[in-house]
């Protein structure tokens, strides 16, 4: 069963070296190349390690400019996700770097014209183990309010089942296809591009961990509630 699954715990940050550099524009997949709503989307190094020898050095998405209390929520909880993939101790140490899937997807900040999202992609390798693995992390507001939209379906159960059908469809690799198809755990780990809901489905580490997936927004609007549409779909 393929699930896609994430859980943001927002936590403060631990007591560990933060190294913060100026910011670095970055433009891939889905991200805006010019400011909106006054937001210009930014990635900005962090690095740093803890006692058991884990140690980091990744890209984070953050904003500049637009509403001070809608770009402190937005950069917050980025900084909160990053504290989740790195702030738990793993007992052996752990080399966690910046990941992609593809040439396109890294992280980054994506600004549209109702919402701010971002993406977390890292790699992490366990000493002494072959094969790092990939996490994908993700988060979405609304961009005049400063709201998560963290729950856009009106019926999750029917939500889950849907997209589970369509993914395979518009899988580009087919992979999703020949693994016998998609089974939803949670909808968590998404954001949303002008063509459609933006999936990372979760894979076997053997078909590459996650697979991205893109679903036209005539597909999924039905599925919305009337205030997640507004805001996504408009």
């Amino acid at each position: 069963m393929v699930a896609a699954v994430l859980a943001v715990v927002v936590a403060g940050l631990s007591a560990c070296s933060i190294d913060i550099s100026p910011p670095t524009p970055v433009a891939t997949i889905g991200e805006s190349r010019s400011p909106v709503n006054g937001f210009t989307a930014v990635t900005e190094p962090r690095a740093g390690s803890l006692p058991d020898g884990t140690e980091w050095s990744v890209q984070l998405p953050q904003v500049r400019g637009g509403d001070r209390q809608i770009r402190a929520a937005f950069n917050g909880k980025f900084e909160a996700i990053l504290q989740v993939l790195t702030g738990a101790p793993s007992g052996n140490g752990l080399v966690i770097g910046d990941g992609s899937i593809g040439t396109a997807e890294r992280s980054r900040a994506i600004i549209g014209d109702r919402t701010l999202s971002g993406v977390v992609i890292v790699m992490a390798n366990a000493r002494q183990v072959a094969h790092p693995s990939l996490d994908v992390e993700t988060a979405v507001f609304n961009a005049l309010t400063g709201e998560v939209i963290d729950e856009p379906f009106a019926n999750r159960s029917a939500a889950e089942r849907v997209l589970g059908e369509l993914a395979p469809r518009y899988d580009p690799t087919g992979r999703l296809n020949s693994s016998g198809g998609v089974s939803y755990a949670g909808l968590s780990t998404w954001v949303p591009l002008p063509e459609g809901l933006h999936v990372y489905v979760s894979v076997p580490h053997v078909m590459g961990d996650y697979l991205p997936v893109t679903i036209p927004w005539d597909k999924v609007s039905g599925l919305l509630t009337p205030d997640a549409r507004e805001v996504l779909v408009g």
